[in-house]
């Protein structure tokens, strides 16, 4: 019992660290898109946002699973005192990163500056800015990864999630107010903020590097760690399309504005996500020793605590911004989108609701050793995306691009939550 009430206390601890953290950070990239849609209007913040929205994808094949495969694998060393291994996986992480990072700044080389296969012009010509990130991306994912697996969660997302965002609003909110605020000088200043959060999170990870790990030879399981970084690379891949699905393809068959209308709607529903998302970085760690030790009945109250502390936190938001969302919009990023997103948002806002629900069944499954379940869920839903939105982004645009991504998230919702029962033996969500 008293072992069961330590591990809620320092999980508690460790939530409110990275709560504070992240609704500071959050606070921070509202703050900073709401200068930039306000600056840049509708149309040129949709050609912004299109071209962060494909950043994401082509950063995948380099950052994609990584983070989460070192987080399981460093908890597994740690908890078994197996630093070789540590030094080995961390390693591997490191050469997986810049060998990937290199092939897909040579792919965009050749099929854009040299073959000319990618349309110029417009928001195309922005492309090559955020190209660049792409090597920071994949090594500040080996850091979080490899930190958060330490049992180190708040310290793990520090950079990316409040210092990063800090240093792009200082550098947006003094090129708006000069005059000089563009597409092109807002995804410089990106890269900017990436190289720099880049520099603090490597200070942070040498810092907290185990002592006993320092001076012993790295060991390997190459082949063991590439079999499992396939899934989770796959279920990056597949999630990130799914997050970032309405934008491309609004920006694929729709407008700039249209764009910008869907991502100042997911700005808003995002809020929904934070406590669930908070829940998933603190027990990340937790669950793969209590699954390790075979104690199914403290997975399950893992399992059930978590979601209904994430459920509670979501619920009134997703009902304030329902009922008042207009106006909130209006305030926030002014009457151009008040129309426009406050559809998108509150559709978004009900299918991430019920993602909440259900609680952490995705994390359960990826950190219980059955990854290509989350994975296959995943496809799921990610086609139901896909296929919505091609039918519906035409006539509806950005509303369209919402029901869609919604009528994905509630598929892979109950197809994750229907493997945690078969395969875990416990029952997932707030129930």
């Amino acid at each position: 019992m008293k072992e069961v009430i330590n591990l809620r206390q320092q999980l508690l601890k460790s939530f409110m660290s990275l709560g504070a953290m992240h609704m500071l950070g959050l606070t921070v990239i509202m703050l900073s898109s709401i200068v930039l849609a306000r600056t840049l209007g509708p149309e040129a913040f949709g050609q912004y946002a299109f071209v962060m929205a494909l950043l994401t994808l082509l950063a995948l094949p380099v950052a994609g699973g990584v983070p989460q495969l070192l987080t399981r694998e460093v908890a597994t060393c740690a908890h078994a005192g197996e630093w070789p291994l540590y030094r080995g996986v961390v390693r591997a992480a490191h050469f997986w990163v810049m060998l990937v990072s290199l092939g897909v700044l040579s792919l965009y080389a050749i099929a854009g500056p040299v073959a000319g296969l990618l349309p110029v012009g417009g928001k195309w010509a922005l492309i090559g800015i955020v190209v660049v990130l792409v090597p920071f991306q994949g090594l500040n994912a080996v850091r979080n990864g490899t930190v958060k697996g330490l049992g180190f969660p708040a310290l793990a997302e520090m950079p990316t999630q409040m210092i990063q965002p800090l240093l792009l609003l200082t550098a947006v909110a003094t090129l708006a107010a000069l005059g000089w605020l563009t597409a092109h000088t807002a995804l410089w200043l990106q890269v900017l903020a990436g190289a720099l959060t880049f520099v603090v999170a490597s200070i942070l990870f040498f810092r907290i590097r185990p002592q006993d790990a320092r001076a012993c030879q790295p060991a390997y399981r190459t082949g063991a760690w590439l079999w499992a970084l396939l899934p989770f690379t796959l279920i990056s891949l597949v999630g990130a399309f799914s997050g970032q699905i309405g934008i491309v393809l609004l920006g694929l068959l729709g407008t700039d504005e249209a764009v910008a209308a869907l991502r100042v709607g997911e700005r808003g529903a995002q809020l929904v996500l934070l406590s669930l998302t908070l829940v998933n970085m603190v027990i990340s760690p937790s669950i793969v020793k209590t699954y390790r030790e075979g104690d199914t009945h403290r997975l399950q109250q893992l399992s059930r605590q978590s979601a209904r502390g994430a459920f509670l936190l979501a619920l009134p938001i997703g009902i304030l911004l329902i009922v008042l969302g207009k106006p909130i919009i209006k305030l926030v990023f002014g009457a151009d989108y008040a129309e426009i997103s406050y559809l998108p948002m509150a559709i978004l806002i009900c299918g991430y609701l019920f993602h909440v629900v259900l609680g952490s069944a995705g994390i359960l499954l990826a950190m219980c050793g059955h990854e290509r379940l989350t994975l296959l869920s995943q496809l799921a839903g990610l086609g139901t995306m896909v296929i919505l939105a091609l039918v519906l982004i035409p006539a509806l645009q950005e509303t369209g691009a919402a029901l869609a991504s919604t009528a994905g998230v509630v598929v892979w919702t109950i197809l994750q939550g229907y493997a945690v029962s078969r395969h875990l033996k416990i029952r997932p969500g707030i129930l």
